[in-house]
């Protein structure tokens, strides 16, 4: 049988061949019984890609000098994955059937992910991609085949998609590796950046936006108000800030610049300059460390060293993993374009959330009064200004942002410009004011937990802080 490809390379066992055609070139640059890594060009690609394919052994010993050969072709800086049957898995949740999963089994593919700054892609499809296909109590079923990203992969290649294919004839199921650019082009909504705060002309800014004259109940005119201040912000951050990662490359060159002129010129006025550069590198590190601490919403890491590459992992990590490349429909038949997905995700929620509820009048008896009448009068008390006040401020600043974009700690900083406005809109809610589409709008964001059955989807929802 001919296939119809070019070229192919194969490891020292032989028993991993990869095959492919012009105009992709392959390059060789690790081999070993276990794996073979090769260095692909396209004319497409901006840059080369790394991959390591592998075919790891079934003892621990030998699976060890896998993982130092692998960690020998790690790349420093350019895209690199791992892909194949890496024979042990991670997590009770990979193993089905056979003896209990024990933690210390997971520990050296872990400990090997840690060292290579790799995470796992995610996938679609079955959950096991290994079975013994034995009979009743002793079948077994492992995830002994993933695939395994860089960080520098996912930014070369914004959607990967990993499908588990049906195993029938062999134990082990094909891996179907789809590499797009989905979620590249499409336009980024705004959201209020916390270090923003660090500059006092921005409190300015949102005054000046803020003396919009507005017609309409209080609820509206805070609306109207907010997307004016949406707005301006947005073209103040051009000039105040920037592209940050773009600040940090000029600050890495001013200050290789200053430092090559501190070597030829030992005057006062380079060392000053040497200064100002290592202290301009401070900052621009600073705030991208602090975009990607607010990106990632880890809150349980404070303090030590520079975190920006952990938080930026973090984000890339849940990029991927939380990508939705397909869907299962009421026919079973999958659902792969964005168009489809999206149809099929408003029409599953649309049907359920107008589903008509039973009636509840007959059941009132069996809720408990708690709530005495000088206790609902209370809670029906307009607050006051000073309350309206510490409720905001013992929020989480650093929440996510809802549909307006906006994080708690926009208003805690801007509390003396917006004050009124946001307290006369609380009253005006206490009096029983209609609320505008802007406050009770809320983002659905649907979360894969269950292979291409959106039933099973996580769903989280994210209001705007005016609802918190």
């Amino acid at each position: 049988m001919r296939l119809p490809f070019d070229s192919v390379v194969v490891n020292l066992s032989a028993d991993i061949w990869v095959l492919f055609s012009a105009p992709i070139a392959c390059t060789i640059i690790g081999n070993s019984s276990q794996h073979i890594t090769l260095l692909v060009h396209h004319p497409w690609l901006p840059r080369s890609l790394c991959f390591s394919f592998v075919h790891a052994r079934c003892t621990m010993e030998e699976r060890r000098i896998l993982w130092q050969d692998l960690l020998t072709d790690k790349p420093t800086s350019l895209p690199w994955c791992v892909c194949g049957d890496f024979n042990v898995i991670i997590d009770p949740h990979e193993k089905r059937g056979g003896r209990p999963f024990a933690r210390a089994e997971g520990m050296e593919l872990l400990s090997f992910m840690e060292e290579a700054e790799v995470f796992d892609a995610g996938f679609s499809g079955s959950s096991y991609t290994w079975c013994n296909n034995r009979r009743g109590r002793e079948r077994i079923w492992k995830r002994l085949d993933r695939l395994l990203i860089n960080g520098a992969f996912s930014d070369a290649v914004s959607s990967v998609s990993v499908a588990h294919l049906a195993r029938h004839p062999s134990d082990h199921a094909p891996l179907r590796i789809g590499l797009a650019s989905r979620m590249d082009n499409k336009p980024r909504p705004f959201r209020f950046l916390n270090l923003w705060t660090d500059r006092k002309d921005l409190l300015e800014v949102i005054r000046n936006a803020w003396q919009l004259e507005c017609t309409g109940s209080p609820l509206r005119k805070l609306c109207s108000k907010l997307v004016k201040a949406r707005r301006v912000i947005q073209e103040w951050n051009k000039e105040a800030f920037g592209n940050i990662f773009i600040a940090v490359h000029r600050a890495e060159s001013d200050l290789l610049a200053a430092e090559n002129r501190v070597e030829e010129d030992e005057s006062g006025d380079a060392q000053v300059e040497l200064q100002k550069a290592q202290a301009k590198l401070r900052l621009a590190l600073s705030n991208e460390e602090r975009f990607w601490s607010q990106k990632a919403r880890v809150k349980w890491l404070r303090h030590g060293d520079r975190n920006s590459k952990y938080f930026h992992a973090t984000v890339q990590q849940r990029r991927v993993q939380g990508a939705i490349h397909r869907m299962q429909n009421e026919s079973g038949a999958w659902v792969e374009d964005d168009e489809g997905i999206a149809s099929m995700a408003v029409r599953y929620f649309s049907e359920l959330f107008s589903e008509p509820g039973g009636a509840s009048g007959d059941l009132l008896h069996l809720i408990p009064r708690i709530v005495t009448g000088d206790d609902n009068e209370t809670l029906e008390t307009c607050p006051s200004l000073e309350e309206v006040k510490r409720v905001i401020f013992a929020m989480d600043g650093d929440s996510s942002a809802g549909p307006d974009g906006f994080t708690g700690k926009f208003f805690t900083f801007a509390w003396e410009v917006i004050a009124h406005d946001v307290y006369q809109a609380v009253l005006s809610f206490f009096c029983g004011a209609e609320l505008p589409r802007f406050i009770t709008s809320t983002s659905i964001v649907l979360i894969p937990k269950a292979c291409g059955d959106i039933a099973k989807t996580g769903v989280i929802a994210t209001d705007g802080f005016c609802q918190g």
